[in-house]
């Protein structure tokens, strides 16, 4: 029911341009030890996907633009991370480690059986598939990396610690609140939604990260409210030092696609990046770099900028083979087993 509200009231703002570019998905619910992770298995779906894992804060639909350019002889598992989305959060008291996030990706190789794992990964999704091909290199067959692959050096790691648990105490007490979190209008979440990152996310676009994401206040008609885990905001917890991201790198062998934004930031020393990938080049069986112009969110704001250089990638390494771990009967969602059409705008 609450879907159907969102659903009405995000139609009003949604951009109208759309197009014939076709793709079916159903909405899957996948068990995991801490409940449930909701997706969209994209056709089709009786093999092996390519599992895509979102960005900070998003939630699956960041690839609603995307997938339906992308390679039809190929499905694709768009997953809503731990907190993100229709997923489960974690109970009360936890915080979110970035160890939540591999093990969520390691729960569903598990569970469907996959002799080996395809990923593509957007900016927190990117590092997590980069971490997950650190730990697991011979379990991968390819990875794709949209804006984002190694994890990040910070300096003042001790005061960055500090901070993320005294924001835990913060925004776990809101979980624990009674009280309906602040609510706004569509038009003031679209803002919110694409002011991040240099305005990364055009305001035509917002409203497909919101549909996952929001929920209509009870208290203020017309108004809605964030429902991600606000215990997000503390952060990943993730540090590694670069000594050990090198040496890692000389391991790492599966074929890779980067493409990196040329309106976003690095968020670390840009020289950081380029010693890994100087690395990576050469132990890669195919390491594949590109410059894309966009923002951080160019898969959603400009997907046909990352299609063709994705599919050229996914058509030279799909070889392994597929037929163990495709969709099963338990994960579909009932009540959208109707909901299989999505549309993609191609501009």
């Amino acid at each position: 029911m609450i879907r159907n509200v969102v659903y009405k009231q995000i139609g009003k703002h949604c951009c109208k341009r759309w197009h014939s570019t076709r793709r079916e998905f159903k909405e899957v619910s996948i068990k995991v030890p801490w409940g449930e992770l909701a997706g969209k298995w994209w056709e089709p779906y009786e093999e092996r996907p390519i599992l895509a894992v979102h960005g900070w804060q998003d939630n699956c639909s960041s690839f609603d633009r995307l997938i339906p350019l992308l390679n039809r002889n190929v499905g694709f598992l768009a997953i809503d991370l731990p907190g993100h989305g229709f997923s489960t959060r974690l109970p009360n008291g936890m915080n979110y480690h970035f160890m939540n996030y591999l093990i969520a990706l390691r729960s569903i190789a598990h569970q469907f059986k996959w002799p080996k794992t395809s990923l593509m990964g957007h900016s927190l999704g990117g590092v997590i598939c980069y971490t997950y091909c650190m730990l697991y290199p011979e379990d991968i067959d390819m990875v794709l990396f949209i804006d984002g692959s190694k994890p990040m050096v910070r300096k003042n790691i001790n005061v960055r610690i500090a901070q993320a648990i005294d924001a835990f105490f913060k925004y776990n007490s809101f979980n624990e609140s009674s009280e309906e979190p602040p609510s706004y209008s569509i038009e003031d979440m679209k803002k919110m939604v694409g002011a991040p990152n240099n305005n990364s996310v055009s305001l035509e676009y917002a409203t497909i990260l919101m549909e996952r994401n929001i929920a209509p206040s009870k208290l203020y008609p017309g108004k809605f409210y964030f429902t991600r885990d606000p215990r997000l905001k503390t952060g990943t917890s993730l540090y590694f030092n670069q000594e050990d991201l090198v040496e890692y790198a000389h391991h790492m062998k599966m074929p890779m696609l980067l493409v990196k934004s040329t309106e976003s930031s690095y968020y670390e020393p840009k020289e950081n990046v380029y010693q890994v990938l100087d690395i990576l080049k050469r132990t890669s069986i195919d390491f594949d770099f590109h410059y894309v112009p966009g923002t951080h969110h160019v898969h959603l704001n400009n997907p046909e900028n990352v299609a063709d250089l994705m599919q050229n990638f996914i058509r030279r390494h799909n070889i392994e083979d597929r037929s163990i771990g495709g969709i099963k009967d338990d994960i579909i969602k009932e009540e959208n087993r109707k909901k299989l059409v999505q549309i993609a705008e191609v501009s």
